[in-house]
């Protein structure tokens, strides 16, 4: 019974330390968007590669394929992705500048009605013990029978250390999309 008793003693505090730990190891997001645009979900709609300015190789590309993925579970009609244009290195040189464009085309030879563009400003672990992944994004929509821009988002967060940063990227493009389609 004296067990029981001094256990119970110790309870309040040692739920109280792990519950600071928990709030501390806490992830933090921001995510600003505009309002959901009125859009036709049936058209055709082309995902740019996201400009890369980050130190991550494809970074880009990777997050292109998940606006894809995302925007294709959300009921959007047929989503495709342009490719970059051909890189003779094995890595890109520059933040992929030029695949917007090329994007923009392909998407206008598609007879697409959306473009998808944006830009990933961050996909890294963050220097430390923990090595917390760190990703941020914008994306934006361009009507292109109009080739007005639509809509425009924002999202940046850092997650635990137990996290993988890819899956931390779908996470937050995930919610920017579901901001997208206004939900």
């Amino acid at each position: 019974m004296k067990h029981i008793s001094a256990l119970f003693r110790l309870a309040p505090p040692v739920i109280v330390s792990l519950l600071l730990s928990l709030l501390t190891a806490c992830a933090g997001a921001s995510f600003h968007a505009g309002p959901a645009p009125t859009i036709e979900r049936s058209a055709n709609w082309v995902v740019a590669p996201l400009l890369n300015n980050t130190a991550t190789p494809y970074a880009g590309q990777r997050a292109a394929q998940l606006v894809s993925a995302l925007l294709a579970q959300r009921g959007v009609g047929a989503v495709q992705v342009a490719t970059a244009p051909a890189d003779a290195g094995g890595l890109p040189i520059d933040n992929g500048a030029g695949a917007e464009e090329a994007a923009k085309a392909f998407a206008l030879q598609q007879h697409a009605r959306y473009l998808v563009r944006g830009s990933v400003d961050e996909w890294t672990y963050k220097i430390g013990l923990d090595g917390q992944p760190a990703v941020s994004f914008t994306v934006s929509v361009v009507d292109l029978e109009s080739d007005k821009v639509i809509w425009t988002g924002a999202a940046s967060a850092s997650g635990g250390s137990r996290q993988g940063v890819a899956v931390l990227a779908q996470e937050t493009l995930d919610r920017l999309t579901a901001r997208l389609m206004g939900k």
